[in-house]
């Protein structure tokens, strides 16, 4: 690929946004200049939306103008028309199969939705994407997936190929709600979102509609999902609390209302669900391997799409926290990724801040360490990968609600749904007296927490989510502009930096090696199989090892995965994972190679890795299997279980090489 440049400084436009010193493209001048009004006088208004959101946003704090308003258009539903009642209702919660019925009479009303289907559940369950964008843009959907996958492998195109589709193109922002299934709200949200950006005429949503595709996962764990569904419903009956407590933060130590007293109903079983996914409880977010099959087919979507931005949305922190990727930093991710994070977050907190509602803050929660999320999915492959931890919503009685608007301190609530989360680090950025942190513009107040509803879950994620689409429809050009430049720099490090590659050579236990590698190509990176000898340093290796040149568009998430870690700073805590090394975990011998001429080493490429087994010796009294610690022997011994097998107590001879105890 020829190098494209478009000059430092456009590559980190987002930073100068404020300085008008850069002369934008006129596309994007002109998206920057729409109007920002948030309604449309000459809509019609849905009163009965207007009532409710009046009564179950308790505390006035937690609205906008954004949210504070649904319209209605004759033919298309609402979310009350399908289920029977607005977003944030008290005591109520939908099922995964109303939520893709909703979506569904949507798409068939609205020529500005489509719903895509992407895989199955592990209980069946149908796995689906939705897609909003004005008609036009959605009569080009399959254009622009097209675009967006040239963007992200630029190898071969000159600059004014990359000019010319770059200004053919529009970015896709990518929303995911409800992978872990017991923070209820996202996926509640997410569908009032979609009818809002499929209907609503002011400028702001026309702009983001025209400037945008919006998609989004209504629920990304669907089984555990409905399984919180039914829990939440079971309590109910039972009159104890509907959700999981979250623990006191940091942010609000005494909230006591987060915890329920000893020995109250449901402070241990009719709060919690006993589990959630088919195979895993909660942190189906830590699946680096891939193993299970809904996070696997919105990965293999992913490489349908090619999303630049994709926003996973959680609950856990007091009122929202937007990332913005503290440290430690992973220096295997582009700078550029750690100077837009900020830009989004910043202009979130301050739209928020701007509305009046507290404690939205960026700081002092998550770190830009690990690359293990389903998110990191976005940023691992040179996209952005954004992240809300919002407040549960809690259900609160008509005494409750009434000393509220009395400014009457409300005593402990029963929560939402919302696993609960760790509370914020040390660092406040108070300063003497200062109530305010540098990082939360305005501070959680008296009774911030208290009365903080399933409305205002939804009032405050969805303020966050229009405030970051309108952002990115301002400057539709940077978002595609810096996801290009983050793939070409991968590019031309694997070219000009060492390690320029990686082998995996021929051993023994080859079944590891296979896993090892068709691990890589899940995540599209590219695998050579070599076609004669390696020579790397005083060593040779094999025809048919395995070559990884770093010179591709994921060159840079080969290295991550591939080198051992080095903690940056050990006085730094990291939010998860500090190593990684998949060598190590996997048992595979990996070679790291310094020398470019690696990326001259003729290579099959591979897809996928089959392995074979070969059967040596004669005599046919016994068979030897060597046990090399190779996941297949529980399946071998499984599917021969009636034939008698004895394990060796120690290594012997038979033939070459010498088996190991244990076969």
């Amino acid at each position: 690929m020829a190098p494209v440049h478009f000059g430092a400084c456009r590559a980190l436009r987002a930073l100068l946004l404020l300085g008008g010193a850069l002369a934008l493209p006129a596309r994007e001048n002109a998206a920057q200049q729409r109007s920002l009004d948030t309604r449309d006088p000459q809509q019609a208004q849905d009163s009965t939306f207007a009532k409710a959101y009046a009564e179950w946003t308790v505390n006035p704090r937690h609205g906008s103008p954004l949210v504070d308003h649904l319209p209605l258009v004759p033919g298309v539903p609402t979310p009350r028309d399908v289920l029977g009642y607005h977003i944030g209702a008290p005591r109520t919660l939908t099922y995964y199969a109303d939520q893709l019925r909703y979506y569904r009479a949507l798409a068939k009303a609205s020529p500005r939705v489509r719903v895509e289907t992407i895989g199955r559940s592990d209980e069946g369950r149908e796995l689906v994407v939705v897609w909003i964008s004005s008609e036009a843009n959605l009569q080009r959907l399959e254009q622009n997936r097209k675009n967006l996958a040239r963007i992200a492998d630029p190898r071969g195109m000159r600059e004014a190929d990359v000019k010319a589709l770059l200004a053919q193109t529009k970015p896709h922002y990518h929303l995911m709600g409800g992978l872990h299934s017991g923070e209820t709200g996202p996926s509640e949200m997410l569908m009032e979102l979609a009818y809002r950006l499929a209907t609503e005429t002011s400028p702001l949503i026309t702009q983001i509609r025209d400037e945008l595709f919006v998609s989004l996962t209504p629920a990304a764990d669907a089984d555990g999902r409905d399984r919180n569904v039914d829990w939440f419903k079971r309590n109910l009956l039972l009159n104890q609390p509907t959700g999981t407590a979250q623990a006191p933060s940091a942010a609000a130590p005494n909230d006591t209302a987060r915890r329920p007293a000893p020995g109250a109903p449901g402070a241990a079983a009719g709060g919690s669900v006993p589990y959630w996914g088919k195979y895993v409880y909660h942190d189906n977010n830590r699946d680096i391997n891939i193993k299970l099959v809904q996070m696997r087919a919105i990965i293999d979507w992913y490489f349908t799409a090619f999303p630049p931005i994709m926003h996973d949305l959680h609950e856990a922190q007091p009122l929202l926290y937007t990332y913005t990727g503290g440290p430690p930093q992973n220096p295997n991710l582009d700078p550029i990724l750690f100077a837009e994070l900020p830009w989004f977050g910043n202009w979130e907190m301050a739209q928020l801040t701007k509305w009046g509602m507290p404690g939205v803050y960026t700081h002092a929660f998550m770190d830009g360490w690990s690359p293990g999320y389903l998110g990191s999915v976005a940023y691992n492959h040179n996209g952005l990968m954004r992240m809300y931890e919002t407040q549960s919503g809690r259900d609160l009685d008509s005494a409750a609600i009434a000393n509220a608007r009395k400014g009457v301190a409300v005593g402990p609530a029963a929560q939402g749904g919302g696993f609960g989360g760790r509370g914020g680090a040390v660092p406040t950025g108070r300063g003497g007296a200062q109530e305010r942190e540098w990082y939360r513009g305005n501070p959680i107040g008296f009774n911030d927490l208290a009365t903080f509803t399933r409305r205002s879950n939804a009032n405050y994620m969805q303020t966050g989510v229009l405030s970051a689409l309108q952002l990115a429809s301002m400057f539709p050009q940077t978002v595609l502009e810096n996801f290009y430049v983050k793939t070409r720099n991968s590019i031309e490090e694997g070219r000009t930096k060492a390690p320029h590659g990686f082998v995996i050579p021929v051993q023994r236990d080859m079944t590891r090696v296979a896993e090892f590698v068709n691990l890589l190509r899940v995540q599209r990176i590219e695998v050579g199989q070599a076609t004669q000898p390696v020579r790397v340093g005083n060593a040779t290796y094999p025809a048919g090892s395995y070559v990884i040149k770093r010179d591709q568009p994921y060159g840079r998430l080969a290295k991550n995965l591939l080198e051992r870690q080095q903690y940056p700073d050990a006085r730094l805590n990291t939010y998860d994972d500090s190593g990684w090394s998949m060598g190590l975990a996997m048992g595979v011998d990996i070679v790291e190679v310094a020398d470019s001429a690696i990326l001259k080493v003729p290579v099959t490429p591979v897809d996928r890795v089959v392995p074979k087994g070969t059967l040596a010796g004669a005599g046919g009294k016994a068979i030897a299997v060597a046990h090399l610690g190779s996941n297949h022997m529980v399946t071998f011994r499984f599917l021969l279980r009636n034939i008698p097998m004895k394990v060796a107590e120690a290594a012997f001879a038979a033939g070459d090489p010498t088996s190991p105890a244990g076969p």
